[in-house]
């Protein structure tokens, strides 16, 4: 029989496809299935895993708040403590509670100390903002799904303290950086309490004993810590509405009445303040709304979340698309209010430096703000050239010019007083004062703070002007209280004068602190010894300087032309070298000719030079080309060159704006004095 005839073959063969062809469908069914599945599990465990790290974002931008403090704004945080006090004694305790709310800028005050350390200050004030979040979320109880919410009063705390800037000068109380986290703190106790009574009976009684206490202690976060609770318990549906509403009624007159009779047992405030007490106090009304705008926002948050968690229901699925972008604005929101300012930041730096007597760190803060910026100003002067390009209407020209002043770096007029006082100090200035980066930027802020509020009793002292420095330091403590830094300078004006009881009345303070213990016990042994404060720093350099008759005045509040014409139009009856090369820096400054020449004589005559500073020469050759000079002088061969070069340049590049030729004129000649007479002038100061 043959293959063919067997009939039975291709049945058997066509069946056995069929179920070869029905088992592969069910495996393609199946593989699909598979895939199908492990890719839902991967999504699955992909969710749960950004769930998780989630979580952890907030510790992420902690971590993230800590190092920018602790690196980049150290000197910010330095200066909030500078301008802080706290004192180990039950006088200053005492008096710190004359107003409501002064457990609360007490507590302020203790941990603000901590900032003399910044990476240790920036850590408990992040650990306290931390605790704020967590203990948001477990007050308001907000569903797990929701709880990135609970990070926008702290952003808003965040940013209540880092918009700062310059106001930093005008604050009433220096407990502001700490006090408003720890009001947010309290204002959350009512909150927990209040879960654990039962009966409205004892609901009121309870918020009337934390309002009632509270206010003295916290003073307004007290009342937002009464409303919370109130709006909380009024959101309860287990309840009767008619209870709740009166807790809520309650709640709200006490709120009302409750500062109306605390009122009469102070004598300190105003009445109209007694809802603001505890909030930031500034004594420039143009920057209350800015200033106390942001904690405000941060208290409304509260009752305002009290009322809208109950709405919100814990559900099984997650949003991370939602909390991704709560995390995100906030995080925007914080660095979009940052008070971000080189100037300022180099102001504090170099002030720090200057309490602390480091002249050469003074001048390398301002080289490294001036290096910082050359690319910068580079870029911007070629970006300028390239749009000016082909624009011959002047009108057009000078508005693009304008449009890019910003562009270009510009010291502050103060940056510039420090350097010039770190160089005097080192007897530098008449060589170097004029080879760096000169000019008088304007604040970056909501109102120019005076160069007097800020650095005055720095300048007056280290010149030599001891009674205008205490004076200042008088007015900082009737306007904005005592700090270590007015007791540090009105000590170290009565160790000059000699006023040991004085000196004493303020070292004693100083001993009360934590961290100016051992500089005032090191302070009190020059009282009593002028010899050994004669040969020590800083004195040893300001005594030079004291070679007038010693007065008090008024400055205007115009530090830097109260000091030039101290300089420049005052002759002390005996005159002494660092006077004297003061004095001549200054005459330099006002570009006035006959006075440079008349100061001159007198620097020559007590300092003895045999060879002129190099800008000394530059400042001579270049008036007495202008006007007939009144003393020949040898001039090196350096600077004879640099003058012949700048008027070659001056004849190839003449000058129609003064501000498109200031930069190509610095890039080539911005080391010399001819510089400096040309192109900066105008200066404001303030």
């Amino acid at each position: 029989m043959t293959v063919c005839e067997n009939s039975s073959f291709p049945a058997f063969y066509n069946e056995k496809r069929g179920k070869n062809a029905i088992f592969g469908a069910i495996s393609h069914m199946h593989a699909r299935a598979n895939i199908r599945y492990m890719t839902k599990v991967t999504t699955n465990k992909s969710i749960r895993l950004s769930e998780q790290l989630l979580k952890y974002i907030p510790i992420l931008f902690a971590v993230i708040l800590w190092c920018v403090l602790s690196f980049r704004e150290q000197f910010f945080l330095k200066k909030v403590e500078d301008l802080s006090v706290f004192l180990f004694d039950k006088l200053f305790i005492m008096d710190s509670f004359k107003t409501p709310g002064g457990f609360l800028g007490l507590a302020g005050s203790f941990l603000t100390q901590f900032l003399y350390i910044p990476w240790l200050g920036a850590l408990i004030w992040i650990a306290l903002l931390l605790l704020s979040y967590y203990l948001t979320i477990r007050a308001l109880r907000i569903p797990e799904r929701y709880r990135p919410i609970a990070l926008i009063p702290v952003a808003l705390l965040v940013i209540g303290n880092m918009s700062l800037g310059y106001g930093v000068f005008i604050m009433r109380e220096q407990d502001h950086f700490f006090a408003p986290v720890l009001g947010y703190l309290a204002a959350l106790i009512p909150l927990f309490a209040i879960k654990r009574t039962q009966t409205v009976a004892s609901k009121l009684i309870l918020l009337t004993i934390w309002t009632a206490i509270g206010f003295p202690l916290f003073g307004t976060f007290a009342f937002i810590g009464t409303l919370t609770a109130a709006c909380t318990t009024f959101m309860d549906q287990e309840m009767l509405r008619s209870k709740r509403l009166t807790i809520l009624a309650v709640s709200l007159a006490l709120i009302i009445f409750i500062p109306l009779i605390a009122y009469s047992f102070y004598t300190s405030y105003r009445l109209v303040d007694s809802w603001h007490m505890g909030l930031p106090s500034i004594s420039d009304d143009q920057w209350t709304f800015a200033i106390r705008t942001p904690f405000q926002l941060a208290l409304l948050f509260l009752p305002v979340m009290a009322i809208a968690s109950r709405r919100l229901k814990e559900t099984d699925s997650k949003n991370i698309i939602f909390q991704t972008s709560v995390y995100i604005i906030s995080a925007t929101a914080v660095w979009g209010f940052w008070f971000k300012d080189d100037n300022f930041r180099t102001e504090l730096a170099m002030s720090d430096a200057v309490d602390r007597f480091e002249w050469q760190e003074v001048v390398d803060f301002y080289r490294k703000a001036v290096d910082a910026h050359v690319k910068s100003d580079d870029k911007a002067y070629d970006d300028r050239t390239a749009k000016l390009k082909g624009v011959k209407d002047q009108d057009t020209r000078n508005s693009i010019i304008d449009s890019f002043s910003d562009r270009f770096f510009e010291p502050t007029r103060t940056m510039v007083l420090y350097r010039d006082l770190a160089l005097l100090k080192m007897n530098r200035a008449l060589d170097e004062a004029f080879t760096m980066k000169d000019g008088g930027r304007l604040q970056k802020s909501r109102t120019q703070i005076p160069m007097s509020f800020q650095s005055g009793k720095q300048f007056y002292l280290q010149y030599g002007l001891v009674n205008m420095s205490y004076r200042w330091c008088l007015e900082d403590v009737i306007e904005h209280n005592w700090s270590y830094s007015t007791l540090k300078y009105m000590a170290m004006h009565c160790i000059i004068m000699q006023e040991s009881e004085f000196a004493r009345k303020y070292l004693n303070k100083l001993e009360k602190t934590i961290f100016y213990r051992k500089w005032a016990k090191g302070q009190g042994l020059l009282t009593a010894d002028s010899v050994m404060m004669s040969v020590s720093e800083p004195y040893q350099s300001i005594l030079p300087y004291m070679c007038f008759e010693n007065r008090m005045t008024n400055d205007l509040v115009k530090s830097e032309t109260f000091l030039m014409k101290h300089f420049s139009e005052s002759e002390p009856p005996q005159p002494t070298p660092e006077y004297d090369r003061a004095a001549l820096l200054w005459a330099m400054r006002t570009q006035n000719i006959p006075l440079f020449w008349e100061r001159l004589y007198y620097y020559i005559k007590s300092n003895k030079v045999e060879q002129l500073p190099k800008n000394v020469q530059e400042a001579a050759l270049l008036y007495g080309k202008l006007e007939k000079p009144v003393f020949d002088l040898p001039y090196s061969k350096e600077v004879e060159n640099s003058y012949d070069a700048f008027n070659r340049y001056t004849q190839t590049n003449p000058v129609r704006n003064m501000k498109e030729s200031a930069y190509p004129y610095s890039k080539k000649f911005g080391k010399t004095f001819y510089y400096y007479y040309y192109f900066i002038r105008d200066i404001q100061t303030y």
